[in-house]
């Protein structure tokens, strides 16, 4: 069996109680778990969170389109 490292982007929308966008990643970074699970060929044996990215709040809509 070959071992290969993979890196893996995914996107999370979250809704938190939060008031600081910085306490919400250091939660998510802290406490929140990937699961990724085996497949007939492959054996998941690690995973982590590499880079927390956080888009510009402002372009956050909260559900309502921006009036144009």
């Amino acid at each position: 069996m070959k071992y290969e490292t993979l890196f893996i982007m995914v996107r999370v929308a979250v809704h938190a109680d939060h008031t600081q966008l910085s306490e919400i990643v250091n939660e998510i970074e802290t406490q929140s778990k990937l699961s990724l699970s085996d497949t007939a060929n492959i054996n998941i044996l690690e995973t982590e969170i590499l880079l927390s990215r956080v888009r510009n709040p402002k372009n956050i809509y909260h559900g309502t389109q921006p009036k144009l």
